[in-house]
């Protein structure tokens, strides 16, 4: 009887099912509309962007381990392994190129979008097509996505851990998508074999180490061929999205040490929600709209689990990936124990850098770049939180507002702040936007719906503006939010003189370059080919090299010594032996000169008066003091 009339309690506590949905066609149709937007907005002219410093960075780890195979995790570079062996999984395929190192986080960002068209049981199909075009069409989203770090693949991994245990919850079987990504993960799994076997018995470079790499890898697609039989047939393939939520959960942490915060904030939401529900909420009043598939409560998720015997079995499964994952990738595929270890300390050098580095934005950065750039997601998103709490129908779409809300205040708290944290927040905003939309569309009111469209298309036209300005024209105005230290567009004719001067010479590639200045990330990424170029700590001596690049503020403060260094004559006699090419621009504050030898040149390439004094004149281009 107590079970009766608690299964009534809860039915009554649900709402009915009031469909008012798209029909299929529609659907299909603004599915794949939406994913090309999302695919050309994030792949036309990928490489227009030089380089940003931290891609620079990055880009430096990922030569390493596609040349020589070796990536050893530091924690002091603050983010985890797997946009790398993601990266050289692209590269091996497509060449160590900037479209490849940039293709290998366009497929997450694209994929973000991707997912949230599977939430249309959550938050409607209206709500699914509304959000997936917010996130397609997001000036960050987009930006974030052309770029070489770790952002967006930290951003797709929550969101495929919250999907998969929400579909875990809705003990739903698992689809053909869920097959192939658990496929893939299980063969990750497997990897470390035929990567390690060649290397212990020295054939890793040899037909034999082929051969042996091709054999293993053969018998893992069969193993896990097996496995997802198996997986598949169990429970009807539903532990398959646990393992997929567990494996995700693994890979934020494996990405970005920020993993705990959004984990935090998501564990604080769904408590916050039985609060409210239960205290502050009567049911009674609960309008009658369509029934959640999963409703998001602790309880509703140790029920998914089943029997006894199938809990400690899916428990102890989904556990033992999340570890094994872990290990895998910050031991570089067992090639490096001490990453392992490292993993933990990276904690503390965030904790550091959280409350000292990039703090001169201020406490209200976000709310300011959300109203600057995001404003249509940003209002939309408080306009659905509200609905959500007023009516308090969907658990998920008050899990989400929370989410979105909490995550946006958890890092306003902190001093750390840079543009690209904000799309940890600005992807549940889109999805609460779009339940916004959703209710609106859907409603009985003709108002109401036409109010929907309206938005929707208002919100779609100023998101699109802003975001083809910002990628394709302003991508390094620095007082644009998003664009963070950016290198300017200018660098890319530095490295195009560079290539003249190698072809003028003849020496191509070969041609030695000396560079000495202190400021220079993002150009090894651009001379990886070059294997004649070197980075100093100090100035070389002339003539050594055949092109040197320094500094102008390097420079600047030689000049205004008057017993300068050893170092400072040196760069102070530079013209004497050397002349100016040109000045290109690094980033904000930060210019380079480049000057190439004498005799490269046959003449000089504007003349120089001896008296400090007297302007220098450029031949070609009399009116300007060098060539820019």
């Amino acid at each position: 009887m107590k079970a009766d009339a608690k299964k009534q309690e809860n039915a009554a506590e649900q709402p009915e099912v009031k469909s008012v949905e798209l029909p299929d066609k529609f659907w299909w149709a603004g599915c794949l509309l939406i994913t090309a937007i999302a695919i050309f907005l994030r792949v036309y002219w990928i490489d227009l962007k030089p380089l940003h410093h931290d891609e620079g960075v990055n880009g430096f780890f990922l030569t390493t381990l596609f040349r020589e195979g070796v990536y050893k995790y530091d924690p002091g570079n603050y983010h985890g392994p797997t946009l790398y062996f993601i990266a050289l999984a692209f590269t091996k395929i497509l060449g160590l190129e900037t479209f490849a190192i940039r293709y290998s986080v366009v497929i997450f960002g694209v994929g973000i979008v991707v997912l949230a068209f599977l939430l249309h049981r959550y938050i409607g199909r209206v709500g699914a097509l509304s959000a997936a075009l917010f996130l397609a069409l997001s000036p960050g989203m987009v930006f974030v996505s052309r770029y070489f770090i770790h952002e967006i693949l930290f951003v797709f991994f929550t969101f495929a851990m919250v999907l998969g245990v929400m579909y875990f919850m809705e003990k739903r079987t698992a689809g053909i998508g869920a097959h192939v990504l658990t496929a893939l993960v299980l063969l990750v799994c497997l990897m470390p074999i035929p990567i390690l076997l060649p290397r212990l018995i020295g054939a890793q470079e040899n037909a034999v180490g082929a051969a042996i790499r091709s054999g293993f890898f053969l018998l893992e697609a069969v193993i896990v061929f097996f496995l997802m039989l198996a997986l598949s047939r169990w429970r009807d393939g539903r532990p398959i999205y646990l393992l997929l939520a567990a494996a995700s959960a693994a890979l934020m942490f494996a990405t970005k040490e920020t993993a705990f915060i959004s984990l935090g904030t998501m564990a604080i939401a769904i408590f916050c929600i039985w609060i409210y529900r239960n205290l502050f909420v009567d049911r009674a009043r609960l309008e009658r709209t369509w029934e959640e598939p999963a409703v998001l409560t602790p309880g509703t998720f140790m029920a998914s689990f089943g029997n006894s015997a199938d809990a400690l079995l899916l428990i102890a499964a989904a556990v033992t990936l999340f570890i094994y994952l872990w290990i895998l990738f910050f031991s570089s595929f067992f090639t490096y124990a001490e990453g392992i270890p490292r993993s933990l300390e990276a904690y503390y050098f965030w904790t550091k850098t959280g409350t000292k580095e990039h703090s001169e934005n201020g406490i209200f950065a976000y709310f300011k770049w959300m109203g600057l750039i995001e404003a249509p997601i940003f209002l939309l998103g408080l306009f659905g939180s509200l609905v959500a709490f007023w009516k308090a129908q969907h658990r998920f779409a008050m899990f989400t507002a929370l989410w979105a809300w909490g995550l946006m205040i958890a890092y306003t708290l902190i001093p750390y702040k840079t543009p690209w944290l904000a799309l940890s927040f600005v992807l549940p905003m889109c999805i609460i936007a779009g339940y916004a939309i959703n209710d609106l569309v859907t409603g009985k009111k003709t108002g109401g719906r036409i109010l929907g469209v309206v938005l929707v298309f208002l919100a779609a036209g100023v998101l699109t503006f802003q975001t083809v300005e910002l990628n394709f024209f302003r991508y390094d105005e620095e007082r644009r939010p998003y664009v963070y230290a950016q290198t300017k567009r200018g660098f890319h004719d530095l490295i195009k003189k560079i290539e003249e001067f190698g072809e003028k010479t003849k020496k191509g590639n070969d041609i030695s370059i000396a560079v000495v200045s202190p400021d220079y990330w993002g150009m090894p990424w651009y001379t990886r080919n070059y294997p004649n170029v070197g980075y100093h700590a100090g100035p070389v001596p002339a003539n050594t090299v055949d092109l040197i690049i320094t500094s102008e503020e390097q420079e600047n403060k030689c000049m205004g010594l008057e017993r300068p260094s050893i170092e400072c004559d040196m760069i102070r006699h530079y013209p004497d032996n050397y002349d100016l090419a040109g000045t290109y621009p690094l980033r904000p504050g930060v210019e380079l000169k480049l000057y190439v030898r004498n005799d490269i040149v046959g003449k000089p390439l504007f003349t120089r008066k001896k008296a400090p004094d007297e302007e220098i004149i450029n031949p070609i281009y009399p009116d300007e003091e060098e060539p820019k």
